[in-house]
């Protein structure tokens, strides 16, 4: 019997060879049969490694070898012997040629001593490939990855909305679109937006505005969003129908309680900063929408707590207008990228919960000035340096971070394993230390009619970096679709993933004699790693087909001044947010959720008619009158709030005395909120 035939799955060896002698490991898998047989080995120290029966032995069958010492300096790189020897490398070549000429130390190797070089160079038929050590990376090929290694510190939690203690007194089935939006609107900027609004108007000697009147004209322009009208702002607030264009009023001066010349004053002087903060423009350039973006973050970290996966993209605040390169009131940075539908303006970075699709952080590239005097800027990569910005809050959490060929790298993912979170992303252009060549040149032999079927991956990591320094592993995965895609990654495996499914479409010819299209899935496989990747990737691009496809609020609100254009565009994602949120919510208790255009329309109804007015809706039967003073009654008689006031009426079909029994019986069980009496 040979003695290959004596090794078998589980058991326990040490290593014969030079770089990891003695090592102790347990055998995992068996690769091919007879005496070419290849033993898959999980090392003590968590690594694991391909070797051929001179590689190892049975543990405890150690032969005697003499003592192996190790240089003191640091051996050529692989790309330079590569140069040297040709095309191959083969560490059994290895002479003293290699290390310097002041010869070795004297340092025994530790008996459980693992190297980082996985594959025994020497037990291998097939030489190294030199595009297996890009930049002078090692990386080598695995035959599968069938245990996650960031199992342990992986992030399990899911998504969780963090309501304060009286939004908890609401359930989901009570609360209302409004709740969502006042919850994921930057509510701590709004005295301050006040206040810098009342500067200016009280500079042009308008009326001073309140907050309901704020969130009211907010509703109206919502209104005006998705009750869109040709012929400027004042085709908004023409009544009734037009007889010579059979055009139809929007009538918002009778429908929303507020007259043009009062809206466009408000909108004339909405600003986010002081006119005496003592900031010069030279200073902060961006200054007009700090408060709204350090707002929006504030009200991110408090008010949601995000699940397993985020993700990172780009958001484009589309502007066309003035830039500050020539204009004094333009834009102080555009960005312009053609690939995007809105690909002119001001260009955020952003955050995502891949769980929901709520944005979750912002950070506007606002210039290469300015850039570099941000946080990470030293890194030497923008890309990077982006991402550990946005994710700062969630260092250490162990989260998995999704990004797009915008922010991958090898050095995006080493530094998020650096900062506690794991990374999964797509390479193209920051290839550098990434064997995109390798990986690349095994395209053409997967596909329909090729050696190996479509969907199969090839798959390498890397625990070496250039200079010998040891890591944690991190892998480069291609999966060969159609078309090759390229992933590094710190955690995930090769196990079977839930295939890819793509309708497909085709045309064939019935027993009839017609042509007829015959509708098709087409599946095509995916280990689990591209699945968890692509299971989040898309979030910000369908969070901006909401935004820009759907709302389209940049579209209809036309203005010159960029500080409007980028609130315009934080507005937005706050709505789409408040929607994704009552999803999210509604259809964890099995209820079904309004679509997008009903919960824009029921937002903007409840934002014009808020609380902050103490008024209520008004109703089509003519009866707002007595409604109003049944309120007003009930408010008085009960010390609750009109909103109170008019729910209480509204749940007991407006019967007075209903109302009050009803209230008497609640206020028994302590069953009133404490808002009611705000």
């Amino acid at each position: 019997m040979s003695k290959s035939a004596q090794l078998k799955i589980g058991d326990k060896v040490q290593s014969k060879c030079k770089v990891n002698f003695g090592a102790k490991g347990i055998i995992s898998s068996i690769i091919g049969n007879g005496n070419r047989k290849k033993f898959v080995v999980d090392w003590d120290l968590g690594s694991q490694s391909i070797h051929g029966l001179r590689g190892i032995c049975r543990d405890g069958q150690l032969p005697l070898q003499k003592q192996y010492t190790q240089p003191t300096k640091r051996r050529k790189t692989a790309v330079a012997l590569l140069d040297e020897e040709g095309s191959t490398y083969d560490d059994s070549t290895s002479s003293s040629e290699e290390y310097s000429e002041e010869g070795e130390s004297d340092t025994e190797l530790p008996s459980n001593h693992n190297s980082d070089v996985q594959h025994d160079d020497q037990d291998q038929d097939v030489p190294r490939d030199r595009n297996l050590f890009p930049h002078g990376r090692q990386w080598e090929l695995l035959p599968d990855l069938v245990f996650d290694p960031a199992v342990h510190d992986k992030f399990t939690q899911e998504t969780r909305i963090k309501w304060n203690q009286v939004e908890q007194l609401k359930s989901i089935q009570d609360r209302t679109e409004i709740d969502y939006f006042f919850h994921f609107y930057p509510m701590q900027t709004v005295q301050q937006t006040l206040n810098c609004m009342g500067e200016r108007l009280a500079r042009k000697r308008y009326n001073p505005i309140s907050k309901g009147e704020f969130f009211k004209w907010l509703g109206i322009r919502l209104a005006m969003t998705i009750e869109p009208r040709r012929g400027g702002i004042q085709a908004y607030w023409k009544e009734g129908e037009d007889p010579h264009t059979f055009s139809l009023g929007a009538s918002m001066g009778s429908r929303a309680k507020m007259s043009r010349h009062r809206f466009e004053e408000i909108q004339e002087c909405l600003a986010f900063c002081s006119m005496h903060d003592g900031i010069a423009p030279e200073d902060d350039p961006w200054k007009e929408i700090r408060l709204i973006i350090d707002g929006f973050n504030d009200n991110r970290q408090q008010g949601i707590i995000p699940g397993s996966h985020i993700a990172v993209d780009e958001v484009m605040s589309a502007w066309y207008g003035a830039e500050a390169t020539w204009v004094a009131e333009g834009m102080p940075h555009v960005t312009k990228i053609p690939r995007k539908p809105e690909g002119e303006g001001a260009e955020m970075k952003a955050l995502a919960d891949g769980q929901t699709k709520i944005l979750i952080r912002l950070d506007v590239m606002e210039g290469k000035e300015h850039q570099r005097k941000k946080a990470f800027a030293d890194i030497g990569s923008e890309g990077t340096a982006v991402t550990l910005r946005l994710t700062q809050p969630w260092f250490g959490s162990g989260r998995v971070v999704h990004a797009d060929s915008a922010f991958s790298s090898v050095k995006t993912c080493m530094a998020l394993r650096q900062y506690g979170l794991h990374f999964m992303g797509i390479i193209k252009t920051a290839h550098k230390e990434y064997p995109l060549t390798y990986l690349t040149s095994k395209a053409d032999e997967y596909g329909t009619g090729k050696v190996k079927p479509r969907g199969g991956h090839l798959l390498l990591r890397s625990t070496m970096g250039p200079d010998d320094s040891t890591h944690p592993p991190i892998f480069a995965l291609g999966w060969y679709d159609k078309k090759g895609k390229y992933l590094i990654s710190s955690c995930g495996t090769t196990l079977p993933g839930i295939p890819c499914k793509r309708p497909r479409f085709k045309k064939i010819v019935n027993n009839d004699g017609f042509y007829e299209t015959v509708a098709y899935t087409k599946e095509v496989r995916r280990p689990a790693m591209v699945e968890e990747f692509f299971s989040c990737f898309s979030s910000i691009d369908i969070h901006d087909h909401y935004r820009q496809g759907s709302l389209e609020m940049e579209r209809q609100w036309v203005t010159r001044r960029w500080h409007h254009r980028i609130f315009c565009t934080v507005l937005g994602i706050c709505i789409v947010d408040s929607f994704f949120a009552q999803k999210f919510e509604v259809t964890m208790i099995n209820h079904e959720p309004n679509d997008f255009n009903t919960f824009c329309g029921r937002l903007a109804r409840q934002l014009i008619f808020n609380e902050f007015l103490g008024n209520i809706m008004p109703t089509r039967d003519g009866t707002e009158n007595e409604q109003q003073a049944a309120v007003e009654r009930l408010a008085m008689e009960t010390r609750m709030n009109f909103h109170w006031s008019a729910k209480c009426l509204e749940e007991n079909q407006w019967d007075y005395n209903k109302a009050l029994t009803a209230f008497n019986f609640l206020m028994s069980q302590s069953k009133v909120p404490p808002e009611a009496f705000i």
